[in-house]
């Protein structure tokens, strides 16, 4: 089996995370598919920019397509920055939520 017949019409319909354009079927590629999980390669036409996805089989609708997840906000990266950088664990227990390795701030 093709790893791309897991995904069906799910490779449709996506948008890039750049600057919006619709990134047709053609132009999505499935790099890799890992139980429930598809890593996906969207490359835009309109901005050239290259952008990698993932796709949750067990989080598809009725019709095939991945339910709509919130958006990631600029905040949520700044988050992710300002926790990386005191971080001092690995990421087992990063992934955790274990507070091992974590280096409280001096603010």
């Amino acid at each position: 089996m093709d790893p791309q017949d897991h995904l069906g019409t799910r490779l449709d319909g996506h948008r890039c995370s750049v600057c919006d354009a619709a990134v047709p079927a053609d132009r999505v590629k499935l790099l890799a598919w890992r139980e429930d999980l598809g890593f996906l390669e969207l490359d835009c036409a309109e901005c050239m920019s290259t952008t990698l996805g993932f796709v949750m089989a067990s989080q598809a609708g009725d019709d095939g397509r991945p339910a709509p997840a919130a958006p990631i906000s600029s905040d949520d990266v700044l988050d992710m920055h300002q926790l990386l950088a005191t971080w001092r664990g690995d990421l087992t227990g990063l992934l955790s939520g274990e507070e091992r390795g974590r280096v409280e701030s001096s603010r």
